[in-house]
């Protein structure tokens, strides 16, 4: 059962920002793996049967849902080899923190928050939730409905995209998004939440609170997936009649000796 962090878990994630180094690790492996990753563990097993519940499909394995302190620095201009924070994260199997949209929690030195939405730019995903807004705006409204005042909405706008007249004026901010997500910023108070299972209870209220707009985008997801694999065999169509259609010669001119000067 999850009954919190200790400051000592807060201490060793900073300690390991200004000491991110093999030797500095191996030093402190028992401070991580008593501190951070076994009531991260338990933190996960607990949210397991609430993940679920929003849907099924979501991963919650630990392997797949549990952040890993040692960073990929392969494709990264920083090569510090730790990460000083650690986090949960729900997605479908086989999809990349890139992909889709997912539901979040984590915590390090000067941070604690948790949320769901996109980490990169999905146009296509984006693209049907659009369509989605002008269609039915109510559906929208409802699934967002439970997230505000106590979450905030990030992502980066479209510098030029033309938004038409039917999107309601209250969506027009989502409407212009490039990616987007609903983040609740920890307070002094759920600071103090997280050293006991209060945050677990937190939590999974929240993640409740979610559900609708999770949901909302995996209908999108699908939505989307149908409208390309519509695009492609319209595309595919058009080439098979381009193929269809007979050559036509090239139209011949025919001039008159009188026109050129010999």
């Amino acid at each position: 059962m999850f009954t919190g962090f200790t400051e000592e878990a807060v201490r060793f994630l900073n300690d390991i920002r200004f000491n991110n180094n093999q030797a500095f690790y191996e030093a402190n492996r028992e401070r991580y793996e008593t501190y951070v990753k076994a009531p991260l563990r338990e933190l996960c097993d607990e949210m397991a049967p609430v993940v679920q519940l929003i849907d099924a499909r979501l991963d919650t394995r630990p392997g797949r849902t549990m952040s890993r302190l040692r960073r990929d620095t392969r494709f990264s201009k920083d090569k510090s080899p730790f990460r000083d924070h650690a986090w949960l994260g729900w997605r479908y199997p086989g999809e990349r923190r890139s992909d889709g949209f997912s539901m979040y929690w984590g915590f390090g030195p000067d941070w604690l928050g948790w949320g769901c939405g996109c980490y990169a730019t999905d146009k296509p995903l984006m693209d049907a939730l659009r369509l989605h807004i002008r269609r039915d705006p109510e559906d929208v409204r409802a699934a967002i409905a439970g997230l505000t005042p106590q979450f905030s909405m990030y992502g980066e706008d479209y510098k030029k995209i033309a938004v038409p007249k039917d999107v309601p004026q209250d969506l027009r901010a989502l409407y212009v998004k490039k990616g987007f997500g609903f983040e609740h910023e920890g307070t002094q108070a759920d600071w103090q939440s997280l050293a006991s299972h209060e945050m677990a209870d937190l939590l999974a209220r929240d993640l409740a609170a979610m559900a609708p707009l999770q949901q909302l985008m995996q209908r999108m997801r699908a939505q989307a997936e149908h409208a390309q694999q519509e695009a492609q065999r319209e595309r595919e169509a058009q080439q098979r009649e381009a193929l269809r259609q007979p050559e036509h010669p090239a139209h011949l001119t025919v001039r008159s000796a009188e026109e050129f000067d010999f």
